[in-house]
């Protein structure tokens, strides 16, 4: 028998563990700050050098590695010296590096505790060394100034020439210099490794120069799966943000952040409540199940990446085709999401970054709906229309009084603040990073809102020169609040669209406005009334922390562990209270609450072997990885309870408990997955110029039948840097760099429900005998689902071709990838066969489907004396296309919408996946001849019946029958946009920045469901303001058909004139800031002061009618349903926002 711990001693476990790390963690780096090195101590450490015409640059690197030092200095102090030689020495490095840059006239001098500058000796005509400049004459001038980065910072050891001579300085540590230069004209070139050179005309006696990262020069190292390779080494599809794009942006998450800053990455929101994460998607829609790509945060494969503060984020890599993504196998099918957070750094002095912002949100628009008047005229003349008596209500002048414009009731100004603080440094033996941060957001509808706390600390320990030691936690604790804000039937929004403009919010008595005991209006609740009564509220706690440890066995040669788990507690909870005075009534106050727990453990194991020999290098990474999920879920619900005050709002005070409401399923359950892998990757390249990558795994996942869990993925790709070859060099030397790659890959995707291999037998199931009354039924057990054996992996196979170039200086970049990818075994429901009974099928891998697309990203970046700008920009181009579907009736069905469950969306084999699905139309009947000549209702009752008047909609008779009916639907327009896109335009200047930042969508398309509603006049309730332009008369409209209670010509079924365009452009992020310099901050012992504007959502332009064109996804999948895009259900609205903030660092 097993013994169980409380949950509560666990967390308190957990908790004191992670309180000693965190302790121990300080601690060492206390000791380590307290045994700081100082220059004499530094020069003193033996070390062994043997070399044999070796570069500069290598020789300095092998130093660097032995003696823990790192070298800083300009280009051209070494990058033109001879080749090195050096019999073996061995002793303190003073001596070593005596008798290594002696000869080469090169000086040098400790900076900090382990930095060296390496000074360039100017020389003479004559020869001589001098380490200043030469002698002055009466003619000469001397020029002083700073060199600084781009962010203000001064550096030290920037090379600055005299052009034409061989008169030269450095800057000093901080960054500042002095040059004596001809009185006549002079030119001054400022050069420093990793920055772009310039040179500036000596017009003054002071010139302070920026320089802008030279991002070749940088040698970018990009993370990617189990490792991190130099960018102008990979040749997968990998696009890279850093966090410091959208830094102090206002949203609620990262994932929000990351939209439209990357090729092949579609970020779509499902609306503007406080929280929405929205949906991602990369490289189109990859699976019509869970086409969500993997999440990989410091190295942990997680759910999401919106539990983490913006701010604590120093990269994310997307990895987008198969040569990348291969080392996660089957959970890389729809691609890889990596994100590295920030930590301390070796060597570097404590810094303490505080930041803070406020600000406020408000509706972008309204819908316009009729007025009280407009109403009860249109109402008149729609029971006129049909020849049936008005009923008095509509003539009742009470009703047609203006009292309340709903939106504006239910609608108000939000509110943003968000406040975080960070302690990072790093002694020569340890790194450490310690973050929180708090962010609340007040949706712009009533009592919703969303709180996130977090807290991190990250480390790395060295021990000796071969281990490393190192830690990342994370606790996130979210909240969110607020009514039924998405319901297409009963929605906050919905409601306050259609709710009668006649009624007040409160009656005299202060009881709420109700439209009880007046049907004519509709059976709406009261949306205040809601708002005020409506408690709900989901809370989350979450832990996300690894530790991990490696050795240097050899030289290039590391073992490393990793161990890591992820935990969430969540617990929704929501009340309704009694309701008598509203049309829907309910008879007693209830309450839910489901609690889930989740929680996985994962154990990674693998060796790295990077080794460089001669023109040849080689990286090899291999190991295993296993992962266990567990996931534990409950549901209560109670009734009755004795009191609707918000202190006993709580289970043990309902009067009737039971485990769920009736039909709704089981009350709670446990499941158990797990998976177990093998990886392997080969990195090759020879000459730095033809580059070759191959990555196999093999995954076992406990989801499927034995026999046929394992899976095997691989992928290869190449690549050529023909911008290192002579030839192109001297033909095209504008080039800094031109690569062309290709790869093709194997993924899979387990991404599907569990044991479907297994049958189901309900044991509760009752036999009926006799005549079947209760007292002739024995109880009994039934098999309620179908076994599947066979059931295995979907899988994706892709195949990425692409260029990658610089240009000028590297300060134009651009980049091209052409994709394609198919989806084969995809799990659908197939067709059933009336033997099987009510026992459910399991899914098949009966499906597949297509993306194809092309990839642009591109940036330029100048800078003229104190003036920076840069303009970047990506575009993707995607034809989806499902090629094969064997479900029943040979298309995939979604969820029905409204009281007359329609169905707008399917998918069709051969077509874009949920597409519209509906009538075609041509206009409206304008006279009865019309009707009477046309041939699509030839043979239509409904024409003989005399139910299709002038001012119907002529639908379109498709299979030719003369009957207008179901078989007459077809496709009437795709979701899927043909290009998505986003582009930023920046500009620095004398510690002023700015930035704007645009996405936008082409060539979708938007069924604006709420509209096809809101302009049926056989519902009670009200109808949009566009109900005015109504056809009335021969030649009065062609867009909006007339006015009918019976509405028997089924104007309002879903056809082409609900499909809209839903292309648009929008301003997504402004900001305005200002650095104050640091002289002016330098006694408040600041290193960084800075104050800035932000807006979202600023501008957006578009032809789409409804509230927002960015609709993202609704529904869900399971049981023959799928997902629905671009379908507006009156969906909760985004805000524009604009926040005030500083940072502040010391």
């Amino acid at each position: 028998m097993h013994k169980k711990i409380p949950l509560n001693r666990v967390v308190y476990s957990v908790m004191k563990i992670t309180a000693k790390q965190l302790l121990i963690s300080v601690l060492c780096c206390g000791i380590s700050f307290a045994h700081s090195i100082y220059g004499q101590e530094l020069l003193n450490k033996e070390i062994f050098l043997k070399t044999e015409s070796l570069e500069i640059k290598k020789v300095l690197q092998m130093i660097e590695k032995q003696a823990d030092v790192k070298f800083v200095y300009s280009t051209s102090s070494i990058q033109k010296l001879q080749n090195v030689t050096l019999k073996e020495v061995k002793g303190p490095l003073s001596k070593v590096l005596d008798q290594l840059l002696t000869p080469l006239n090169v000086s040098y001098e400790v900076v900090g505790s382990s930095r060296i500058l390496l000074r360039k000796k100017p020389v003479d005509k004559a020869g001589s060394s001098e380490t200043s400049s030469i002698s002055s004459n009466a003619a000469d001038r001397t020029i002083t100034g700073k060199v600084t980065d781009e962010k203000g910072d001064g550096l030290p050891g920037v090379n600055i020439l005299l052009i034409g001579t061989q008169q030269g300085t450095s800057t000093n540590e901080n960054g500042e210099y002095r040059i004596t230069v001809p009185d006549q004209n002079a030119t001054l070139k400022f050069s420093f490794i990793g920055y772009v050179s310039q040179e500036i005309a000596v017009d003054k006696e002071m010139i302070n120069v920026s320089l802008a990262p030279d991002v070749s020069a940088l040698k970018e190292v990009v993370v990617v799966g189990y490792g991190t390779q130099e960018k102008k080494d990979i040749t997968g599809a990998v696009s890279s943000v850093k966090g410091a794009d959208f830094q102090n942006l206002p949203s609620g998450g990262a994932q929000q952040a990351l939209q439209g800053r990357a090729a092949g990455v579609n970020v779509v929101r499902n609306g503007g409540a406080p929280g929405d994460a929205g949906s991602i998607q990369i490289r189109g829609f990859g699976t019509v199940n869970n086409s969500s790509p993997l999440v990989v945060i410091d190295g942990i494969p997680s759910g999401t990446m919106n539990d983490v503060n913006p701010n604590d984020i120093e990269s994310i890599e997307i990895l987008k085709d198969a040569s990348a993504s291969a080392i996660y196998g089957t959970r890389a099918a729809n691609g890889v999401i990596i994100v590295t957070t920030k930590r301390g750094k070796f060597d570097n002095p404590l810094s303490v970054t505080i930041n803070g912002y406020a600000g406020v949100s408000n509706r972008i628009k309204t819908l316009d709906v009729l007025t009280a008047r407009e109403l009860a005229t249109l109402k008149q003349e729609a029971y006129t229309n049909d020849g049936l008596p008005v009923p008095e209500i509509w003539k009742d002048e009470k009703y047609q009084t203006q009292l309340t414009n709903w939106q504006d009731e239910i609608l108000q100004q939000g509110s943003t603040q968000n406040y975080d603080a960070s302690i990072r440094g790093g002694s020569k033996y340890s790194t450490f990073s310690i973050s929180g941060g708090y962010y609340k957001e007040t949706g712009i509808i009533g009592k919703s809102s969303y709180k996130r706390l977090t807290f991190r600390i990250n480390s790395d320990h060295k021990i000796g020169s071969r281990i490393k030691i190192g830690q990342n936690f994370q606790f996130t604790n979210t909240h969110n609040t607020g009514p039924d804000t998405q319901s297409s039937q009963t929605g906050l929004l919905w409601s306050a669209i259609r709710f009668h403009p006649g009624l007040p919010v409160r009656n005299a008595d202060s009881s709420y406005g109700s439209t009880q005991g007046l049907g004519a209006f509709g059976d709406i609740n009261n949306p205040v009334f809601t708002i005020d009564t409506q408690d709900k509220d989901n809370a989350r706690n979450r832990f996300l922390g690894s530790v991990f440890g490696e050795i240097e066995i050899a030289d290039g040669l590391k073992l490393r562990a990793n161990l890591a788990t992820d935990a969430t507690f969540s617990q929704s909870h929501t009340f309704d209270v009694k309701i008598n005075d509203q049309f829907r009534t309910n008879s007693y106050n209830q309450l839910s609450v489901g609690n889930d727990k989740n929680w996985s453990f994962l154990q990674e194991y693998f060796l790295s072997y990077d080794k460089r020999f001669g023109q040849h290098s080689l990286g090899l990474t291999g190991g295993y990885t296993s992962q266990t999920f567990n996931d534990i879920f409950s549901n209560q619900w109670g009734r009755d309870f004795p009191s609707e005050d918000p202190s006993l709002r709580y289970m043990q005070y309902a009067g009737t408990i039971v485990a769920v409401p009736l039909g709704n399923g089981g009350n709670g359950g446990r499941s158990y997955d797990a998976l177990a892998s093998f990886f392997g990757r080969v990195n090759y390249s020879f000459k730095d110029r033809y580059l070759l990558t191959a990555t196999v795994r093999s995954d076992g996942s406990s989801k499927f039948a034995p026999g046929n869990q394992w899976g095997y993925f691989p992928a290869f790709s190449a690549g050529w840097r023909i911008s290192e070859e002579d030839f192109f060099k001297n033909a095209l030397p504008m080039f800094g760099n031109f690569k062309l790659t290709g790869g093709w890959g194997r993924l899979g995707n387990q991404n599907v429900a569990s044991l479907q291999y297994l049958a189901l037998i309900n044991s509760t199931y009752r036999y009926a005998f006799g005549n079947g009354g209760v007292q002739n039924q024995v109880s009994g057990a039934a098999q309620s689902r179908l076994a599947n054996l066979h059931i295995g992996w979907e899988t994706a196979e892709m195949s990425n071709f692409g260029l990658e170039m610089e240009l000028f200086k590297n300060s134009l970049f651009f980049s091209a990838n052409y994709f394609i990818k198919n989806t084969k075994d995809m799990l659908l429901a197939p067709p059933s066969i009336g033997t099987i009974g009510s026992a459910t099928i399991p899914d098949q891998n009966i499906g597949q489907l297509q993306n194809k697309g092309l990839e642009l990203e591109a940036s330029y970046r100048h800078t003229v004396g104190d003036f920076t700008f840069n303009l970047s920009g990506n575009a993707t181009f995607i034809r989806n296309r499902i090629t094969r579907l064997a479900t029943p009736g040979g298309f995939l069905a979604t969820q029905l919408y409204g009281r007359g469950q329609q169905e707008i969306v399917r998918t069709y084999e051969g077509h874009p996946y949920g597409t519209f699905y509906g009538y075609k139309t041509d206009g409206i009947y304008q006279s009865q001849g019309e009707i009477d000549s046309d041939a699509n209702i030839a043979n239509d009752s409904r024409r003989t019946d005399g139910l299709i008047k002038p001012g119907d909609v002529r639908f379109q008779d498709l299979n030719g029958d003369g009957i207008v009916d179901d078989d007459d639907r077809t496709i009437i327009g795709s979701p899927q946009p043909k290009v998505n896109y986003g582009f930023s335009a920046g500009a620095n200047w004398k510690g002023f920045d700015l930035n704007l930042f645009f996405v936008g969508v082409g060539g979708s398309k938007i069924f604006n469901a709420d509209r096809m509603q809101g302009l049926d006049a056989s519902y009670s309730f009200n109808l949009y303001a566009e109900a005015n332009d109504r056809w009335h008369g021969a030649g009065t409209g062609n867009t909006v058909p007339r006015v009918s209670i019976d509405n028997a010509n089924r104007n309002f079924r879903p056809s082409d004139l609900f499909v809209e365009k839903g292309d648009y452009l929008r301003l997504k992020n402004l900001t305005l800031g200002y650095t104050i310099p640091k002289d002016a901050i330098g006694k408040l012992k600041m290193s960084q002061a800075r104050v800035y504007v932000t807006g979202q959502n600023i501008l957006t332009f578009t032809k789409y009618s409804g509230l927002n064109p960015e609709l993202g996804y609704v529904g869900s999948v399971g049981n023959g349903s799928y997902n629905q895009l671009n379908v507006d259900y009156a969906q909760y609205p985004q805000a524009r926002t604009w926040t005030i903030g500083a940072t502040i660092s010391f």
